[in-house]
């Protein structure tokens, strides 16, 4: 059975994935900011758990998470990003403040646990890496820019990481989540029916049974309908601009342009 490494384990898809790893009969490292609430959001819960503080705005938090997993367990399988932080607010409402919060969690804290796990999934030149993100760092409606940008981010990162860790055994996926219910009243907002977060959970502990995982996976309808819809305008806009794009290419056939010689290999 493999060891799941979760951030943002004591409430939300978290919660949920490191539920599911234990029901299925993996051993799960549950991380969260209080310590307290990740040990009661497991309390009565079957299955192997350790309960671990991580606060993803102390630079020192996630090596010493971490070293108390190795510990433990002797290594890990799957690093499961859960932890984030949301402002749904118009731009030109948001203050400085509120986006480096949000970057500081999303991205920069993101990225601090990565770098702590990478090592142990290298060297073991097996592992997964999964990023819960959102559809809206796909595409970004009115009133999350702050959010969306930073999902945006992590997907700019799993990208590369994606491709640096290729020939590592180490695979990574991006989760594009839409609107899911955590409460009941979530169902009685939107034109597209809630996701079920019991029904995410299961998906994403799929992803383990999977030799080939995708890059980037939506899980909900409303997420399938943005992205789609935002490749069909991309799709458009590179049909109706590609004159205009191609149009900026040196004509190798003429000395000069505008003044300037084109660049010649060396």
């Amino acid at each position: 059975m493999a060891v799941w490494f979760v951030t943002g384990a004591a409430r939300g898809i978290g919660h949920r994935v490191a539920r599911e790893a234990l029901r299925r009969g993996h051993r799960v490292v549950a991380t969260g900011r209080d310590l307290a609430a990740v040990t009661d959001a497991f309390d009565g819960v079957a299955g192997e758990v350790l309960p671990v503080e991580l606060d993803l705005l102390r630079p020192e938090a996630p090596a010493s998470a971490v070293e108390q997993a190795m510990r433990r367990f002797g290594r890990i399988d799957v690093l499961v990003h859960a932890a984030s932080r949301t402002v749904r607010d118009p731009l030109q409402e948001t203050t400085d403040a509120q986006a480096r919060a949000l970057f500081d969690v999303n991205v920069v804290g993101m990225l601090a646990v990565t770098r702590a796990v990478l090592p142990v999934l290298s060297a073991q030149r097996a592992g997964r890496i999964i990023a819960v993100g959102s559809a809206a760092g796909f595409s970004t409606p009115a009133g999350s820019g702050l959010y969306g940008a930073s999902m945006a981010a992590v997907e700019a990162l799993c990208e590369t990481l994606r491709a640096e860790l290729d020939g590592f055994g180490v695979c990574v996926t991006v989760v594009e989540l839409g609107r899911f219910a955590t409460l009941p009243t979530a169902f009685d907002r939107g034109p597209l029916p809630p996701g079920d977060p019991y029904k995410a959970a299961s998906a994403i502990l799929d992803l383990l049974t999977v030799d080939d995982p995708p890059l980037r996976l939506q899980l909900g309808a409303d997420a399938v309908a943005h992205v789609e819809a935002k490749l069909e305008r991309v799709s458009q806009e590179l049909d109706l601009w590609r004159p205009v794009s191609l149009g900026t290419v040196f004509d190798l056939d003429l000395p000069r342009q505008n003044g300037h010689r084109p660049p010649r290999d060396t």
